[in-house]
């Protein structure tokens, strides 16, 4: 995981974006750019506060300030320069950093044999561990990079001022007083880092779930739209196919009428049949678009009707007959147990091939519906005679398009087109047992 070493900025006063480089995504972390904070002003004068007073007695005590007056001088406005450096430490880590060490090193000087005192190694020199800090913890690579090599250098050449100021201490001395500088040094960048890789890792965390949100939101909206596709689907076949039967027997109950009152009658009451069926149908489709109460006092919709299936099939087929219209079913093996999804999408395949037979064919017309059952396997074809219009019916349209997608989703293989001697057939087979056993609905 790195991080961009020129942070992109989105706000030329108030702020600016650090880019983490994550697996497939890129989080972005805003870090204030603008004007010192509150928090700022209160850690330097937080720490000010605690170190500076120390120095200056510790600095007043260890020299005269009649005869050292310039060095008092320059040495305090050194320490004070560093802690006001606090303030702005945030705004460029990296130039501050360097800006901090620069400051150290007029102190190293200042500690040189023959000068008053080892003023480097006076408490506020603590506060440049502040700075080791935040480069660590900033998202600027050089920064980091930059703390704890300067750090590491300033520890030991802090030491080497010990060293030279004189008396020569004894020699553990300076081994302790090198250890502690250099980690002091090491756990302020180790804090640093931890600091940044916790705000990265908060950074992803809300990434993921970001992310898993939108995933769950384009799921529920695939199921809707796939939802609504399926009430599409199945009202576009049984208005379809009702209208058309309805049609269809209305016309002949209007050619019987003063020919054959006995058959025109029976075509009327078709006519009413298809219609109570198409409304039983769309009631059972409709009724998943109702939300459920809000409470327990309203009324709750009714049951949804059960999908029509094969044991329907019969009824359908008679439905469809009419006057120069034969249709009959063909049924060869044992039945068996199917899914009801593999029942419905076989009962809407022969409802959509009676449907395009009534409305792209002319009477006369025979029609057989063969269901042939095999031990792992269901074929079902529609076969029709009828001459049917230019094409004949269009094997893109919407129609055919749902039934070959309610077959191949049950894992089954469709096919429909003209036959070479007239004629319509359709065809789909549909595994029995395993993958059929899914209800795609």
């Amino acid at each position: 995981m790195g991080a961009s070493s020129e942070p992109r900025s989105t706000s030329s006063a108030a702020s600016r974006e650090a880019r983490f480089d994550l697996p497939g995504s890129a989080v972005r972390v805003r870090i204030p750019a603008g004007p010192p904070s509150t928090a700022d002003w209160v850690l330097a004068a937080a720490c000010g506060a605690a170190l500076l007073p120390v120095t200056v007695v510790e600095l007043v005590r260890e020299t005269d300030p009649a005869a050292d007056a310039a060095w008092l001088a320059g040495t305090t406005s050194c320490f004070v320069l560093l802690h006001l450096l606090v303030v702005v430490r945030r705004r460029s880590p990296r130039l501050v950093l360097w800006a901090a060490s620069a400051v150290m090193v007029l102190l190293t000087i200042a500690s040189l044999p023959g000068t008053s005192s080892i003023a480097v190694l006076l408490p506020s020199s603590a506060a440049y561990l502040v700075f080791v800090f935040t480069a660590a913890a900033s998202d600027d690579g050089w920064a980091d990079v930059s703390a704890i090599v300067l750090g590491l250098l300033g520890a030991g050449l802090m030491t080497s001022v010990a060293f030279a100021h004189g008396p020569v201490p004894e020699p553990w001395v300076l081994i302790a007083l090198c250890g502690f500088l250099v980690a002091s040094i090491a756990a302020a960048w180790a804090l640093g880092r931890y600091s940044r890789e916790s705000r990265r890792k908060r950074a992803a965390q809300e990434l993921g779930r970001r992310q898993s949100a939108e995933l769950r939101m384009q799921i529920e909206r695939a199921a809707v739209a796939d939802e609504r596709r399926r009430i599409g689907r199945e009202l576009h076949d049984v208005i379809s196919h009702s209208l058309a039967v309805m049609v269809t027997q209305a016309e002949a109950s209007r050619v019987l009428l003063d020919r054959d009152e006995g058959r025109a009658r029976t075509a009327i009451e078709q006519v009413v049949a298809t219609g109570r069926a198409a409304m039983t149908d769309m009631r059972g489709l409709l009724g998943v678009l109702v939300d459920p109460p809000d409470s327990g006092d309203a009324p709750s919709p009714g049951p949804r009707e059960p999908s029509p299936g094969l044991g329907e099939l019969t009824a359908l087929v008679e439905r469809a007959g009419a006057p120069g219209r034969r249709v009959a079913v063909i049924e060869t093996g044992e039945p068996q147990a199917v899914s009801p999804g593999t029942s419905l999408a076989a009962y809407r395949a022969v409802q959509e091939s009676l449907t395009n037979t009534l409305k792209h064919t002319d009477p006369p017309t025979s029609t057989e519906v063969r269901l042939r059952w095999a031990a792992a396997e269901l074929v079902l074809e529609i076969v029709d005679d009828g001459a049917s219009g230019p094409g004949g019916p269009p094997s893109a349209g919407s129609g055919i398009r749902g039934m070959r997608d309610r077959v191949e989703r049950l894992g089954g293989r469709f096919e429909s087109g003209r036959l070479d001697g007239g004629g319509w057939r359709t065809r789909a087979s549909f595994p029995i047992g395993g993958e059929e056993l899914r209800d795609v609905r």
